[in-house]
């Protein structure tokens, strides 16, 4: 069923964000840890999204429970059936687990609702975790929320290049760099795609990209980059304070990020309209695609064909990576992603949970996860820059060095704002660009309109105006809590 946006009202809209008005209720009083030791639990419930992280992750689970004794029951659910189930248990005050893989999008509202925990004190008096060697851009963009560290990451996620090094060899085309550069902008990305236009390649004919174009989250992902890197804001004070959420999605930022993704899907597969995160990546691994920009795991995931198969895929050995590009005359801001854990207050065993989350985040940990051989390698999505540096993971990641440069350009606050109604606003956003792919609207006038639907569900979430307290978020702000928590 396809829903026409310019025939809702305004009070369908509020209705079909009525669900984050409940959780976006207030900024309520940090649950504070409970002090049951480690030593005493006898097994640790962990709630898991079954992103790539998962399954080298629980590869690694024995060895924990060998040498803790502590038993680790880790399930793995669907995005939306994680966020429902947190979600009940926490509105019944019911302990589902004791540790909980939070989507950056949601940690504000689990930490105002008082749902997880703040980790602030387990690390203040953590003398092994190495705070310091967390990237900042991760950790400001995923896991801190109102001067509090709610969640610590286990798979960071930045965007990036991948194109076809011997596609690109045929035709003469120059490959895109690998260090952020003036000269590599949007309309050279553009350009470049172009050239590709038509060409067949080892028999069959090329598309020269790939986008994802099914609503509401896909599109939002990959089309925010591209807005935030044309300089795009969704409010008009965030997260700067004083906190102002009014929306402003008519600038002409927006404009020509849209313009630019029309583009781009009329250079790849029609399919790809309804394509969702995975099936992107793996449309590039089949073999027709000539360059795409996307999340970073997907630099490891085109390797198999299909997702975590374990086959190789068509180009396991001929693509590269490359920066981003960036448009003129803007600085380029990276989004990122990703997956961190948390403890939800309900909890008994919050000691037990930051421990394993502490193993979980480890470099010891997370360095093994990534030479984890089934399925081709499937992990490097670090959020320790000592990582980055490993010479066994380079030489098996060799993109390294152009993945750590895009999450040292991120910035996920910006990118897409993880504010309490996110949810309600992205469902407007997602179907309004994924009707602007295939329609002829002029985009200012679909703008305006998304613009004002955005205006009406903030107001209905108590958000226009702002009335409650800001937060002077920054990443000098960030930088100076880390400092703080990981001074022993």
């Amino acid at each position: 069923m396809t829903i026409d946006i310019r025939t809702m009202s305004r009070r369908n809209m509020l209705k079909s964000a009525s669900f984050a008005a409940l959780l976006a209720s207030g900024v309520g009083t940090l649950a504070a840890p409970r002090r049951a030791g480690a030593q005493d639990a006898k097994s640790v419930r962990v709630l898991s999204v079954e992103d790539p992280f998962f399954f080298s992750l629980k590869a690694m689970v024995p060895e924990y429970e060998k040498e803790t004794g502590i038993k680790i029951e880790l399930e793995s659910l669907s995005y939306d059936a994680l966020q429902s189930r947190l979600v009940s248990a926490f509105v019944a005050k019911t302990s589902d687990a004791d540790v909980i893989v939070v989507d950056q999008m949601w940690l504000g509202q689990y930490l105002d609702n008082g749902w997880i925990i703040s980790l602030n004190d387990f690390i203040a008096r953590d003398s092994e975790l190495d705070l310091s060697d967390f990237i900042p851009e991760v950790l400001y963009s995923s896991n801190m929320w109102r001067g509090q560290i709610g969640t610590l990451p286990v798979a960071a996620y930045a965007q990036g290049v991948m194109y076809r090094k011997d596609i690109f060899d045929e035709f003469g085309i120059a490959a895109p760099p690998s260090k952020t550069s003036e000269e590599w902008t949007w309309t050279k990305y553009v350009d470049t795609l172009k050239k590709l236009e038509g060409k067949s390649f080892g028999g069959q004919p090329l598309f020269p990209t790939v986008i994802c174009g099914s609503q509401p989250s896909p599109i939002t992902h990959m089309f925010t980059q591209l807005s935030v890197s044309h300089g795009a804001n969704w409010f008009k004070s965030f997260p700067t304070a004083p906190w102002d959420f009014s929306p402003q999605l008519t600038g002409p930022a927006w404009v020509k990020s849209v313009e630019v993704y029309r583009q781009l899907y009329k250079l790849s597969p029609p399919e790809a309209i309804n394509y969702v995160w995975f099936d992107a990546g793996t449309r590039f691994a089949k073999g027709d695609i000539g360059m795409f920009y996307w999340w970073t795991p997907y630099f490891y995931l085109i390797k198999n064909s299909g997702y975590m198969t374990g086959k190789k895929s068509d180009v396991m050995e001929k693509y590269a990576t490359a920066v981003l590009p960036k448009a003129e005359g803007v600085p380029q801001t990276v989004s990122i992603g990703g997956w961190s854990l948390g403890i939800p207050s309900s909890s008994e065993r919050q000691e037990a949970g930051y421990a394993f989350i502490k193993w979980a985040t480890s470099k010891a940990t997370q360095k093994k996860m990534a030479l984890w051989p089934d399925l081709n390698y499937q992990f490097s999505d670090f959020a320790r820059a000592s990582l980055y540096e490993d010479q066994d993971l380079r030489v098996i990641y060799p993109y390294l060095d152009v993945q750590y440069s895009m999450m040292k350009q991120g910035n996920g606050k910006i990118t897409r704002p993880p504010v309490p109604g996110y949810t309600a606003v992205e469902s407007v956003l997602g179907l309004s660009l994924n009707q602007l792919l295939t329609g002829s609207e002029d985009p200012k006038t679909a703008l305006e309109r998304t613009n004002s639907l955005f205006e009406s569900i903030l107001k209905g979430n108590l958000m226009i105006p702002y009335q409650k307290e800001s937060f002077a978020d920054s990443k000098d702000e960030a930088k100076a809590l880390i400092g703080k928590l990981g001074k022993k």
